[in-house]
């Protein structure tokens, strides 16, 4: 099979023999293209078919999706400033951090070979919710470094942010190309599993031809900019002012250390020790025969207080909508 994809390709694609059985046989095979000419995989697929057979159309169960940004003027200072804006800004929400694993780092680290931006104490939950809202904690991700949100062969999402320095790397075979420096650029990719592919209506290889890949944004390339208020002095109630002061001095920096993921880690953490104290809260405003003061709702649900990075969300849409053209166009060939 290998050869007939190599006639094709011009390279070894070595595809994977999922279900071996009497004999070394198989009837089900997984196929990894990087880079892909479509009209050559639909080539590579068809000579399959007319050889061998399919039993059910060529299925989808992954797929990695980039957007690369160049600096206007080539430069690794510019450089190194766009994978900070990238890495600040990025906001896939709170809710793809299902486990430990899959939370904010960046390898190499400046600690251990892969670092955790947030600090963690998962022995003991009321140290943890502590570290999680403590800023000198955080270990910003490194310029260099790649940057990491959830779980490699996640069956959703896996999120990286690197500075793109070569191409066409071969670790086996200790080959790469370095790149000149007006094609070095900053990359933020996701790779989609098999959940994530359904999730934005890829199951089949044909369906490329109709998926619209400009619809990711919404789930899977969203940047945001944080809020802060403005707290003015107030003669009468120095004290509260001064505390609104000091939680907004940490929220700062944690934007700073951990962008914006990591400052709705804190608000999360935040969230959930005012409802470890909330009835502590209760029994002393009983005892004193006051009232709570009314909640604020204002920036509820998964974006918190943040607000969408206008500059950023239009270059992700047109190279979404670049990359939707180029798909189709692809496959239709």
């Amino acid at each position: 099979m290998n050869d007939r994809i190599e006639k094709l390709t011009g390279r070894k694609e070595y595809p994977e023999a999922l279900d071996i059985g009497d004999g070394k046989t198989a009837t089900r095979y997984k196929l990894r293209v990087q880079e892909p000419d479509l009209e050559t995989v639909r080539k590579v697929l068809s000579d399959l078919e007319s050889a061998y057979g399919f039993v059910s159309p060529a299925g989808v169960s992954g797929i990695e999706i980039s957007i690369d940004f160049y600096p206007e003027k080539p430069s690794e200072e510019a450089r190194a400033r766009m994978h900070g804006v990238l890495v600040r800004h990025f906001y896939p929400t709170t809710r793809v951090l299902r486990s430990s694993r899959m939370w904010p780092r960046f390898m190499p680290g400046s600690i251990k070979k892969t670092d955790y931006t947030i600090a963690r104490n998962e022995g003991d939950d009321s140290l943890d919710i502590g570290d999680r809202m403590t800023p000198e904690l955080d270990r910003p991700a490194l310029y260099g470094s790649t940057y990491y949100v959830g779980e490699r062969d996640n069956p959703r999402a896996f999120w990286r942010i690197q500075n793109k320095v070569f191409d066409k790397q071969n670790k086996a075979a200790g080959t790469l190309d370095k790149l000149p420096d007006a094609m070095k650029r900053v990359r933020i990719e996701v790779t989609l599993g098999h959940e994530g592919c359904r999730e934005v209506g890829l199951k089949h290889f044909d369906d490329l031809g109709t998926v619209k890949i400009t619809r990711l944004q919404k789930s899977f390339f969203q940047f945001m900019k944080p809020t802060f208020p403005d707290i003015r002095p107030n003669i009468h109630r120095a004290g509260p002012v001064a505390v609104k002061r000091k939680v907004e001095e940490y929220r700062r920096q944690r934007f700073f250390n951990a962008g914006v993921l990591g400052l709705q880690i804190r608000e999360d953490a935040r969230e959930e020790l005012r409802a470890l104290e909330m009835p502590t809260i209760r029994k002393m405003h009983r005892r004193s025969g006051t009232k709570m003061a009314a909640r604020v709702r204002a920036g509820a649900g998964a974006f918190g207080t943040m607000v969408a990075y206008e500059d950023l969300t239009r270059m992700v849409e047109r190279a979404l909508a670049g990359l939707q053209r180029k798909v189709r166009k692809g496959m239709e060939a």
